[in-house]
């Protein structure tokens, strides 16, 4: 790793003609964060150099620069190169509550045309918590989309905003689409005890007609693969061997209920009917909720 008193050289290879060169001195430059902060506007700079690979080096290096690179790095997310909008957005999520300020700017990269820059979008949000209560409303809409790891990384972000995210996950556990009702519980269940009010919608999600809430004609779901190609994933009950989505869902509900614990203790009467439930998934759920409601018994 380079020394602070090699940062003067790193700054010239930033000029180097061999974009290796030029890459390798921006990696370098961004391990030492702070300590190289006479390197900051050079970096600034060598993010719209010429190559690709350089571009996205030295966006990725202001992430070391700690609150000094926030108003930066909320202009890059308009960029018009994908790569440096992707560092953009991991840069300030490495900020965490301190990226506060880029917010408003975070939301709407949710909805970037870059599957990755949206989803790392969550994950900066997620990365902020409590402080991210106001983002709740576009990371309930990013749920909703068509995009599956933003879904699940949006639930996940809400899940640490905590308790001014509840109701919104609460009203997720009731959606049409049984992969958004399952990530809401699966957010639910990562929240803990502080989630006893989700309690009796679980419940209700544990009934096997639950699917006959399916989602609009056509409704699809789409997985974005690092290769650029998409996938359709249908989000009406599908079947998996002998699982549906809905029983996927079914056994998110009965996993959230056990990390809720004993405070979720009037879920025992249903998780006890589960446990003969036809799903083998849901089954197997329910008998590891009924252990961690009852562990104190």
């Amino acid at each position: 790793m380079a020394t602070v008193e090699q940062v003067p050289d790193l700054i010239r290879g930033l000029s180097n003609t061999n974009p290796v060169v030029r890459t390798r001195c921006a990696k370098e430059l961004g391990k030492l964060g702070p300590g190289a902060k006479d390197a900051f506007s050079h970096l600034v700079a060598a993010a719209e150099d010429r190559d690709q690979p350089v571009r996205e080096a030295a966006v990725h290096a202001l992430g070391g620069f700690g609150t000094m690179a926030l108003s930066t790095l909320v202009t890059f997310l308009l960029h018009s190169d994908k790569y440096v909008r992707r560092n953009a957005v991991w840069s300030l999520g490495k900020l965490g509550p301190q990226a506060k300020p880029a917010l408003p700017s975070l939301c709407q990269a949710l909805r970037d045309e870059d599957p990755r820059t949206a989803s790392g979008a969550a994950q900066a949000l997620g990365s902020m918590g409590e402080k991210a209560a106001d983002a709740v409303a576009a990371l309930a809409e990013a749920m909703r989309g068509t995009n599956v790891v933003l879904c699940r990384l949006a639930a996940k972000a809400l899940s640490q905003v905590g308790r001014p995210a509840m109701a919104t996950l609460i009203s997720h556990l009731k959606n049409h689409d049984p992969f958004v009702r399952g990530e809401a519980a699966v957010a639910i269940g990562w929240i803990g005890s502080a989630a006893e009010e989700a309690v009796p919608v679980l419940i209700d999600m544990l009934a096997p007609n639950v699917s006959a809430r399916t989602p609009p004609h056509g409704s699809q779901k789409t997985q974005h693969h690092h290769s650029g190609t998409v996938t359709p994933v249908v989000s009406t009950p599908i079947v998996t061997g002998e699982t549906t989505t809905v029983d996927i869902a079914r056994s998110y509900a009965a996993q959230a209920l056990g990390r809720i614990g004993p405070a979720a203790n009037a879920a025992v009467p249903t998780l006890l009917h589960v446990v003969d439930d036809p799903c083998e998934q849901v089954r197997q759920m329910a008998e590891t909720a009924l252990r961690q409601i009852q562990c104190d018994d």
